[in-house]
């Protein structure tokens, strides 16, 4: 999982290099929502990313009130949901109302 992911949290791409505790190997469907323990059921996530999804495969759309899938990295380009702000302090996302950046 972490070498297919190039040492990248598979949400935010933050590198794991740079951060102050390992990435976790997380589940992208949880198992408590008959996810598996299959590897393509399986993302590197750092932690703020872990902490945020949690076990959570939806989020209501700050732009629409309405609740829709959350970003899977198996099955969702990253460039078509997230974008960098223009200060290059956060992610923005349909997805997520907004993801703070990994400290250095």
């Amino acid at each position: 999982v972490r070498q297919r992911a190039n040492c990248l949290c598979e949400y935010c791409h933050a590198s794991e290099q740079w951060q102050y505790v390992e990435f976790t190997i997380e589940h992208i469907i949880p198992l408590t929502k008959n996810g598996t323990n299959d590897l393509e059921n399986l993302a590197l996530a750092c932690f703020h990313c872990n902490r945020k999804k949690s076990d959570k495969t939806t989020a209501i759309d700050a732009h629409s009130d309405v609740e829709v899938p959350l970003f899977n990295p198996r099955q969702d380009s990253w460039n078509e949901h997230f974008i960098w702000s223009s200060d290059g302090l956060s992610i923005n996302t349909v997805r997520l109302r907004q993801i703070p950046p990994n400290p250095p």
